[in-house]
């Protein structure tokens, strides 16, 4: 029987601050999609970890084999298992699976790799990854066996910067998880507002920041519908926002008005998210754009923006505005709180099912048998 081994280094923060988002997080679903499927499975799966702490596969209870290197996961040493077969030897592989974008491999032509976004390429601005990082996560594209990735959008943006050809790419959209996310009760909706000091309806965004997350557009937005006499406030997860925006925006804070809440787990995000009015999510780029189905999978609507991958996931469900038009956020937000905007929970449930991970693990199967044969 043939091999797949998934690097899971991207899964260890779980196991060490208690959560994890972002890659790591969509590919720890993938494997828990993966894990269901596992007796169907035409090849056998192997988790790859490393680390000295011995934190890896076995700590996630799935019925895979697992391999473990007592390595720093440090650039040197990584380095080091790209200019030799260790990990090869030592797993066994036929393709090796990096799900994080990039890795140092010895063997690029057995590697797959999920490149999430070339965010570092169209959006050179966010320094997200140094431009010496960027070449080399180019050079993994260019060498590697196939590539896949999580939206049209992105497909063509490798295909843009990294000048890799389409028939190179699969695409392969992320799911949600309707286990994870779902209506909250009003119960613990009420007592995530005690905890975090809101006493009216708010709005919500997640995955908040300067630059490209465009956080900035939505807090003036707010303060323009403040003006105006609106009363909802807004809740941002932001974790050490810049201290200029907690200067700038002092007065809506020691008022209430604005709310600064830190890294939740699931649960709370869940909470938070079925708790809102609305969830803003004004980006100006995104590879996937997951905050747009956590929201609708919880029940609460979402305005984004019509740009890279952002139309694809939110469809004709979600509604839509330009990054930059403060007026038209603001109008959104008075839509909301007079009732104007009314989008059946339904709607938005049925629209996140779409998205599930029992069919993302379907077509990743797919990607490694047609790259095994």
């Amino acid at each position: 029987m043939k091999r797949i081994c998934i690097d899971i280094n991207s899964i260890v923060p779980l196991f060490v601050k208690g959560f994890v988002s972002g890659v790591g997080g969509t590919t720890l679903e993938l494997l828990k999609a993966l894990s269901e499927m596992n007796d169907e499975l035409s090849f056998e799966v192997v988790l790859y970890s490393q680390n000295m702490k011995g934190i890896g596969g076995r700590n996630l209870n799935l019925p895979f084999k697992n391999k473990h290197l007592y390595l720093p996961h440090r650039i040197k040493y990584d380095e080091f298992l790209g200019k030799y077969p260790v990990r090869e030897i030592f797993t066994r592989y036929d393709l090796l699976h990096i799900p994080h974008n990039f890795e140092y491999v010895h063997c690029p032509e057995k590697t797959l790799v999920t490149l999430h976004d070339v965010l570092f390429y169209a959006f050179p601005d966010e320094l997200t990854v140094s431009k010496e990082k960027g070449e080399k996560i180019k050079k993994l594209a260019t060498d590697c066996k196939a590539i896949a990735t999580c939206s049209e959008s992105s497909g063509r943006d490798i295909q843009k910067y990294l000048n890799i050809k389409e028939e190179k790419i699969t695409v392969i959209p992320w799911g949600v998880s309707s286990v994870v996310f779902y209506p909250e009760s009003e119960e613990k909706i009420k007592l995530f507002k005690e905890n975090n000091g809101i006493k009216f309806p708010y709005f919500i965004m997640v995955s908040c920041n300067i630059g490209r997350k465009n956080t900035i557009s939505l807090l003036k937005a707010h303060r323009l519908y403040l003006k105006s006499k609106g009363n909802y406030d807004l809740v941002l997860l932001w974790k050490n926002p810049p201290e200029e925006i907690l200067s700038e925006y002092s007065a809506e804070i020691i008022s209430g008005k604005v709310h600064f809440v830190d890294s939740l787990n699931s649960d709370d995000l869940k909470t938070a998210y079925s708790g809102a009015v609305c969830s803003f999510f004004p980006s100006k780029y995104e590879g996937f754009g997951l905050p747009i189905l956590e929201s609708m999978a919880c029940g609460t609507p979402v305005v984004t923006c019509n740009n890279s991958s952002l139309s694809e996931v939110g469809q004709d469900v979600a509604l839509y505005t330009e990054p930059e038009d403060i007026e038209h956020i603001s109008e959104y937000m008075f839509n909301f709180e007079n009732n104007n905007l009314k989008i059946s929970q339904e709607v938005l449930l049925n629209h996140a099912k779409k998205f599930n991970w029992k069919d993302t693990a379907k077509k990743y199967v797919e990607f490694y048998q047609k790259n095994l044969d």
